[in-house]
């Protein structure tokens, strides 16, 4: 027997869901849905935008731990439900400079209309960008093509920035004593983004940028860990260097297969993920997903740059050219999630090996990586962790994971050097109707997590950790505070306190003692193969490194695509006087 409802709750309730429906329906009719299944990069500002408005409460079927980036239209999505939700709470969910920075980003993802220039013409555009509108709030691309269904399209659009850098640091030694001393540099670059969609179906990226150190120090600017990140720059070539990322997806239904070079974020944290975190490498990787209401399962073989040999055999991380050798090395992994308006629970498991060609036994789509490890004699190095998102009401959002890399359950809370594992927990908490969130994290990698005894099996992308900014043997408590004040970079003040203990060295450079604070040094043999180094530990033996880190940063549109960022960093180790840091980049870019 059908029974209408006699509550004004319930019927209340039923109104707002109507609406919400009637409202969303209106939106889609309006809007003409383009071909948008290609790939958003992870140094679009939207990636943050959405991560703040997941903890408010405005979309309750996002989930930002899986991996980023996303297509095109999961973002475009997302917006439209951000918009929706907004609607039926009658205004209360978003402030006013909020609902100023989405419009802009609907405007950007072609939510809602918004006027375009090129510099070539096409049969969908031909207003001319030079010169009068390369100052204006249009759309500015090299060239931009849609067909009328909105099936297929492309666009071309250039890049240039001018990156300038100053620090000072109080206490600077030289040979002459101890000194106030000021650092500068200058980095100028260039490049081009391709990007678009052919028939709903598939989706392309393409980017390709080049950069010149137009004056100071390279030791200076490699204190930028994205400047760190090229080996060009970081090894063999002071002056120039390029950049490239790259990917392919074919989407269809429940279906999606990528094959690309990219940079990724994987797993579930604010500051600290996971498997790939805070500033990546970028990967070749082939991954395959299934996608479902309230669940996914992903797939992932990815190719990683392993430490280079010399003539001799012998790891040298500053050799190349033709005499170089890079031996094979690959990561497996593998995630399942299951998903609900109140969160996110995934399990994944990952394994680096290292030496040969691509092992048959990890690239089956769906298969336990640990006991095909075992049945391969045990030679590599796996990982399993579980991590969640879960939303106990609107305006606060709890992220965690853990993280085994091995352990030993016998001697658990006993010091056991092999009891290796990593975690991280962290809030933020957006309070509805105000532009603000603020969010806590803390971290942990505990001695020898992610070595092992393999030196290439580590996790590490072409000698980098891609982990995380977190070496072995330490932790970091983070917070940060952001205002939306309606651009689309938010003005953000983040604090950060880092422990570490690092490994013992004498004066010319010898391993004295190991504490495991050095993902390069796992424990230590003899040639009888006894250990040399001690099996219990202490969490931050060693030598101690405390570092404190101020930062304040935000950003500035002036007008569509051009954009100046502006940072500020006082930095102390150890309770020194603090090393300040400034920065300014000015860009054209389309975001």
């Amino acid at each position: 027997m059908l029974r209408l409802p006699n509550s004004h709750h319930t019927c209340s309730s039923l109104l707002r869901y109507v609406l919400c429906v009637f409202i969303a329906s209106c939106y889609c009719a309006v809007v003409p849905i383009s071909a948008q299944v290609e790939h958003v990069p992870i140094a679009n500002p939207v990636y943050d935008f959405l991560m703040h408005s997941e903890a408010r409460g405005a979309l309750p079927r996002f989930f930002s731990s899986s991996a980023f980036p996303l297509q095109r239209k999961e973002i475009v999505a997302a917006l439209r439900e951000m918009r929706v939700r907004d609607s039926v709470q009658q205004g209360t969910l978003l402030s006013d400079a909020e609902r100023q920075t989405l419009a802009g980003y609907e405007r950007e993802f072609r939510i809602i209309a918004q006027s375009r220039a090129v510099v070539f013409f096409s049969p969908s555009d031909s207003t001319q960008v030079l010169f009068e509108r390369l100052f204006s709030n249009d759309d500015k691309f090299l060239t931009f093509y849609t067909d009328s269904s909105h099936a297929t399209n492309v666009s071309v659009v250039p890049l240039f920035s001018v990156n300038a850098r100053a620090q000072f640091s109080p206490n600077a030694s030289n040979g002459a004593g101890s000194q106030a001393a000021l650092q500068t540099g200058v980095i100028a670059g260039y490049g081009g983004r391709i990007f678009g969609t052919i028939e709903n179906t598939l989706g392309y990226f393409l980017q390709a940028t080049s950069a010149a150190r137009v004056q100071g120090e390279r030791s200076f600017l490699l204190q930028d860990p994205e400047l760190v990140k090229n080996p060009t720059f970081r090894i063999y070539n002071p002056n120039f260097f390029n950049t490239a990322e790259a990917s392919v997806r074919y989407d269809n239904r429940w279906f999606y297969a990528v094959l690309g070079r990219e940079a990724r974020q994987i797993g579930s944290g604010y500051f600290t993920r996971a498997m790939f975190s805070d500033n990546p490498i970028p990967a070749s990787a082939i991954t395959l997903g299934a996608r479902f209401e309230g669940f996914e399962y992903r797939t992932m073989h990815m190719g990683l740059i392993s430490d280079p040999l010399d003539l001799n055999g012998n790891i040298n991380v500053n050799s190349y050219g033709a005499q170089t050798v890079l031996p094979p090395k690959f990561l497996a992994f593998h995630r399942a999630a299951l998903r609900e308006e109140w969160g996110e629970i995934g399990v994944w498991e990952s394994m680096v090996y290292s030496g040969r060609g691509i092992e048959f036994a990890y690239i089956t789509p769906f298969s336990f990586l640990k006991t095909n490890a075992d049945d391969l004699r045990d030679r590599d190095n796996g990982l399993l962790g579980v991590d969640a998102t879960v939303r106990p009401f609107r305006g606060l959002q709890l992220k965690g994971t853990f993280t085994l890399d091995d352990i030993e359950f016998g001697k658990i809370f006993q010091g056991w050097w092999q009891n290796k594992i990593a975690w991280n927990l962290g809030a933020m908490v957006s309070p509805a109707g105000i532009p603000l969130d603020a969010t806590l994290e803390y971290a942990l990698v505990a001695p020898y997590t992610y070595t092992h005894f393999d030196p290439q099996n580590i996790l590490t992308q072409d000698g980098v950790l891609f982990a995380g900014a977190l070496p072995p043997n330490s932790d970091e408590i983070k917070a940060q505070a952001r205002w939306w004040w309606g651009g689309r970079y938010p003005i953000a003040l983040t604090a950060a306190f880092r422990r570490h203990g690092e490994n013992v060295y004498d004066a010319q450079g010898k391993l004295v003692r190991n504490v495991g604070g050095d993902v390069r040094q796992t424990l230590r043999r003899d040639r009888n193969n006894n250990f040399i180094d001690s099996e219990s530990i202490t969490f931050l033996d060693g030598n101690r490194q405390d570092r404190l880190i101020i930062t304040l940063s935000a950003g500035f549109e002036l007008a569509r695509q051009w954009n100046v960022q502006v940072l500020y960093r006082a930095s102390s180790l150890n309770a020194a006087q603090l090393v300040h840091f400034v920065g300014c980049t000015v860009r054209f870019e389309d975001f």
